[in-house]
């Protein structure tokens, strides 16, 4: 069966972390049946937010997710600042951990490697390596990649060659990191997704992830997808969760802002077919 992740996204009222609406979007996603949870991850502004806003919401997100597993994304400047954050992430009872590349410092292969294995020395809790390069501007090379599978079960590819996925989900279990491209990655060997669309639309998502999904089913995927892409991710996605009403609003946190008005129309207007029907998105 294919794994289905949901990417949280964070929500903010007064510029803070809004639990209530946070509760409404993990309980959202619980009930919809979805494999596991990625708390703190890039869909959730995780580089903006403060150590004491990371253990808040990955405390809440266990707390209600009970038997489902939590992922953590943890990122840094250094690899100390990243081994710390795996412990941090580990003591507040992380299931797993999404490690970013560095963004900034690229790293070499063997970098990489030693990089990924310094972590995984202060850890017990399993790996997910995180190919992303509109975020870093680079891909990890494959090689290296490789002699980490050696160690390490799971990749999230966010990135858009398809024979880079096909080669290495014949290594490690790959997650699609690109919802645009789910289709296309899963026929590529992927074995589910880390989704920003099922943020909004989880039973929608599972459908497609399995295979079992209408041509209705189809077209209203892509086009979440591209509404989700509008503008850089999350702005878009918080302000379909504002639509749908599970956030209060829409708020981000600088150097990013709020879903603009051409967004909010093209969003509006999309509602406007979906919000007063039985669709699947409700």
């Amino acid at each position: 069966m294919n794994t289905l992740i949901t990417a949280l996204a964070t929500p903010y009222k007064d510029g803070k972390v809004d639990t209530l609406s946070y509760e409404k979007l993990v309980l959202y996603q619980l009930n919809s049946g979805v494999d596991a949870l990625l708390a703190v991850g890039t869909t959730a502004e995780a580089q903006l937010l403060t150590k004491n806003e990371k253990q808040l919401l990955i405390t809440q997100t266990k707390q209600l997710a009970k038997r489902t597993p939590v992922w953590v994304g943890i990122a840094g400047r250094s690899t100390t600042d990243v081994m710390c954050e795996a412990v941090f992430a580990e003591e507040l009872g992380a299931d797993g951990l999404l490690v970013a590349p560095p963004a900034f410092v690229k790293c070499t292969p063997k970098g990489y490697v030693q990089y990924i294995n310094e972590i995984l020395k202060v850890v017990s809790i399993p790996v997910m390596l995180y190919n992303a390069p509109s975020r870093c501007n680079y891909t990890l090379n494959k090689e290296a990649v490789s002699e980490l599978s050696k160690r390490v079960r799971y990749m999230k590819d966010a990135g858009k060659n398809l024979s880079y996925t096909a080669a290495l989900s014949s290594k490690m279990k790959v997650l699609c990191g690109n919802d645009t491209l789910l289709c296309d990655m899963l026929n590529c060997g992927a074995s589910g997704v880390v989704s920003v669309v099922s943020n909004v639309a989880p039973l929608l998502t599972r459908r497609i992830l399995d295979g079992q999904y209408t041509a209705e089913d189809y077209e209203l995927f892509k086009r979440l997808c591209k509404l989700s892409m509008l503008e850089v991710s999350p702005v878009a996605i918080k302000y379909l969760l504002y639509k749908k009403g599970i956030f209060e609003g829409y708020n981000m946190r600088l150097p990013l802002t709020r879903a603009n008005e051409q967004t909010r129309k093209k969003i509006n207007k999309f509602w406007l077919g979906y919000s007063k029907k039985d669709s699947p998105l409700r």
